[in-house]
């Protein structure tokens, strides 16, 4: 999983995120990010794949967009990946 940097968008923040799946079964992915900044801003989101799952070798590239009332989004935010779930298709 690849979090790219943030940028500003409409007083919020979008943080673009890659998951590739490098393993040998088509998988289903979770993910939950937080993003933190001077000022007091601190925001969670995130994403999942529950419909078709991600095959082999293939990626899935999807944009989080967060912000946090009352707090401007920073210029240079932090980034934590939370969590990341996987859970590989039994058919």
């Amino acid at each position: 999983m690849t979090v790219y940097a943030a940028r500003r968008d409409k007083g919020g923040l979008t943080v673009p995120v890659e998951v590739v799946n490098s393993g040998r079964k088509r998988a289903f992915y979770r993910f939950r990010i937080r993003i933190t900044g001077p000022g007091g801003f601190d925001a969670t989101a995130s994403a999942s794949m529950d419909v078709v799952g991600l095959y082999p070798g293939t990626s899935w590239p999807t944009e989080l967009t967060v912000s946090d009332p009352g707090h401007t989004p920073p210029a240079h935010p932090h980034i934590t990946l939370e969590s990341v779930e996987r859970n590989e298709y039994k058919a």
